[in-house]
């Protein structure tokens, strides 16, 4: 058996994981959100998240952000939830490819190992050859020759995180569970696998 064999058996096992992962997360969510308050809008939704109550943010094309009850956030935490200005493919990561709209977030959290999910409808699994699916977490970062003309209101410069994303075929949606997030833009898309990967 060749090394590149077992590479491709490797990548095909965790393809099936992941797949297997996000129908066992998005059952989990569907239970869930019929037990949190729905904020709808029409590509933007302002709203106070409650830690007791969690909340589903719904801007309409089926984008949602779902927070889970017991975040770290308060009692009335103020949050917009909205479409966002689409930034430069080059500036997220070399090759990327976006799918689906820019989404602007503007609440910085840490979840505290309750992630919130951020949904977004898609037909089909998007895939391309040597690439990965993934949502991009803009966060603030300090300017080098690759990001200085990106520049932040803060005196900071626009880096990006490359968060692994799935597909959900049963609910025919990408998933993406965040830890964190950097009170800027999100965004689905592919990118160029790194070597080794």
């Amino acid at each position: 058996m060749t090394a590149h064999t077992t590479r491709q058996g490797r990548r095909t096992l965790m393809f099936a994981l992941a797949g297997l992962s996000a129908m066992l997360l998005v059952a989990q969510l569907a239970a869930q959100k019929g037990n949190v308050p729905t904020f709808t809008g029409k590509g933007k939704v302002t709203e106070a998240l409650n830690t007791d109550t969690g909340a589903l943010l719904d801007i309409g094309s089926g984008v949602t952000m779902f927070f889970p009850v017991g975040l770290p956030i308060g009692r009335s935490r103020l949050v917009t939830f909205k479409r966002g200005k689409r930034a430069p493919a080059k500036a997220i990561a070399k090759g990327f490819k976006a799918i689906g709209p820019t989404l602007d977030f503007n609440g910085a959290f840490n979840t505290a190992g309750k992630p919130i999910v951020v949904t977004l409808k898609q037909k089909r699994a998007p895939s391309k050859a040597g690439y990965r699916l993934v949502l991009a977490m803009e966060v603030g970062t300090l300017c080098d020759d690759k990001n200085k003309r990106y520049k932040l209101k803060s005196g900071l410069c626009s880096g990006w995180e490359l968060l692994d994303a799935t597909y959900d075929r049963g609910s025919s949606q990408l998933v993406a569970k965040l830890n964190s997030t950097g009170g800027m833009r999100l965004q689905f898309g592919l990118a160029k696998e790194e070597a080794g990967d």
